[in-house]
């Protein structure tokens, strides 16, 4: 019996001494294993692949922060009503009036259900406005207003680049940001206000828009650079009413 018992003592202190080894070797099976292989045209499935974010540039809505206005819904309704504080905002890309009231609640108005709507951002007045005549789809900007001769409108664009950035360790591709680039259309009104041209700036678009007042362009192109901006074209619009529609 004490022949047994000694045998059986001897059997347990070896598996109690084999266990941190045994144990070791799994471990040491699990972490190569964990590990991905080295060879670089393993499937693509395989390879991790890491995003990160950064700032936007630019801005889905018309200012960074809520601000003062108001605006006229389709039935003529105006809001704020008298005495209420509401504070908006203007989503560019799908065309939205966001609203929010003093206890935080927020609601939006789109395109179809609003006729005209005004913003105040750091003393800056924003005007938005549709002309039935030419679109009840979208809302356009005035920059130049005139009863007898040309007006100038612009109409707000505002293409979206979402961020597809993708870092697998030995390449990356793509931005880490979403990029929201403003950009205008132009709409020439002419004088009587019942026929309008489309307007881009580039000089030979607006040669064709102003074929009646071809004396004028070239007299203000004399004065001036042929650079085409906004600015010009402004000055161009004023010029000829200036000169064709005096007050």
């Amino acid at each position: 019996m004490d022949t047994l018992k000694r045998k059986r003592w001897t059997e347990f202190c070896c598996m109690i001494i084999c266990i941190p080894f045994f144990w070791g070797g799994v471990e040491a099976q699990q972490t190569q294993l964990t590990q991905l292989p080295s060879d670089i045209n393993r499937n693509g499935a395989q390879i991790p692949v890491f995003t990160e974010r950064e700032p936007d540039v630019g801005s889905l809505y018309l200012s960074r922060s809520w601000i003062s206005g108001k605006l006229e819904l389709l039935h003529h309704s105006n809001i704020p009503d008298s005495g209420q504080v509401l504070l908006f905002n203007f989503d560019k890309v799908h065309s939205r009036v966001y609203v929010i009231n003093q206890t935080g609640k927020q609601w939006f108005y789109p395109v179809d259900s609003v006729v005209q709507f005004e913003l105040v951002d750091n003393n800056v007045i924003y005007t938005f406005q549709k002309l039935s005549w030419i679109s009840l789809n979208f809302f356009l900007s005035p920059v130049i207003k005139s009863e007898k001769g040309y007006s100038l409108y612009k109409r707000l664009f505002t293409k979206c680049t979402r961020s597809a950035y993708e870092n697998a360790g030995y390449y990356s591709t793509g931005s880490k940001y979403d990029e929201y680039v403003d950009y205008y259309v132009y709409y020439l009104i002419y004088p009587g206000n019942s026929v309008y041209r489309k307007l881009y700036l580039k000089e030979n678009t607006i040669r064709r828009a102003f074929r009646d007042e071809a004396r004028l362009i070239e007299k203000f192109f004399d004065l001036h650079d042929n650079d085409i901006s906004e600015e010009s074209l402004l000055a161009m619009v004023q010029y000829i009413n200036d000169k064709k529609f005096p007050d």
